[in-house]
């Protein structure tokens, strides 16, 4: 079991009250933010469409144990991972990287830290993480100045640390479709996870169905070509590939073999600014005229071509 503190530290969080909005916008950003942290960390995304899981439920549960003055601060356990859902983390994985002595609130901690200090190719969060962890801006105000939660991973979100995180989430490039060659290296049984090879030998996390199932299996250990959604970083580098087309080589497998990129990025407005001074820009050109005809003559010309 693990406890740690959520502290919302301002000028006027001194006593044992929380406001009944900021405590309920609060306690959702930390059960949507573990629940999410935990699926990405598992399943290689933060989330599906369907119900969820069971191990998930009971993996990212925690208890809120009590309110102290002190800026106000919750206390909350959370229990290890490998007590809460021992069937889903009794074993390693060669896909996962989550020891089971940690807890979902640990494992959270971990993706917001990298969040708030602008990791933007980091693999511990994606796009609908992001979108939850923009919540903490809610509880930000004159009032509460920062929330600080301590525990193996300590973590301070503060308005500058909001701002990045809201950045994050405008650098990701849209996802779009792409198209993959490389070896299946590895599959994960349970949830069709699987790495590909590429040429270089770098490899990419793909994600399939049981649609796509068969294919994968009958591909393991060969080269493939795989078809699908990729998601990106806000670095431009890819997450994974939700792969919906599996199938053999064809013709040249170089063609398909790099790492795909988005097709647009957002250019940093400041890269295009360019100071101007009394001898640059505008100032030029402007009053000059850029041959030696004279007024008269100009006005001459102007004349014939009207």
């Amino acid at each position: 079991m693990e406890r740690y503190e959520v502290r919302l530290a301002g000028p006027k969080q001194a006593g044992v009250r929380i406001s009944a909005y900021a405590l309920r916008d609060l306690l959702h950003v930390l059960t949507e933010g573990s629940l999410r942290s935990v699926r990405l960390r598992v399943e290689g995304r933060s989330s599906a469409k369907g119900p969820l899981p069971a191990w998930l439920s009971d993996a990212a549960r925690f208890d809120v144990v009590g309110l102290r003055p002190g800026s106000t601060v919750l206390d909350l356990e959370a229990p290890n991972l490998g007590d809460a859902s021992p069937a889903q983390f009794a074993q390693g994985d060669f896909f996962r990287d989550i020891p089971p002595d940690k807890s979902c609130l640990s494992i959270m901690d971990e993706s917001l830290a990298d969040a708030v200090a602008g990791q933007a190719d980091s693999e511990l969060y994606d796009d609908d993480l992001i979108s939850v962890f923009e919540d903490f801006s809610l509880l930000l105000n004159s009032d509460v100045r920062a929330i600080e939660i301590t525990g193996p991973t300590p973590v301070r979100v503060t308005h500058e640390g909001a701002t990045r995180i809201s950045e994050l989430r405008r650098r990701t490039p849209p996802s779009r479709r792409v198209r993959v060659a490389g070896r299946i290296d590895q599959i994960r049984h349970s949830d069709l996870m699987f790495t590909l090879v590429l040429e270089s030998g770098q490899g990419l996390r793909g994600l399939a169905d049981e649609a796509q199932g068969e294919e994968l299996r009958k591909f393991w250990g060969k080269d493939a070509i795989v078809s699908g959604r990729g998601v990106f970083r806000p670095s431009g580098g890819i997450l994974r590939i939700e792969a919906d087309q599996i199938g053999p080589p064809e013709g040249d497998m170089s063609m398909w073999s790099d790492m795909p990129r988005p097709l647009d990025t957002d250019l940093e407005r400041r890269s295009l600014v360019v100071p101007q001074g009394p001898r640059s820009g505008i100032n030029a050109i402007f009053g000059k005229w850029p041959g030696d005809e004279s007024d008269e003559e100009v006005a001459a010309r102007l004349r014939q071509l009207s």
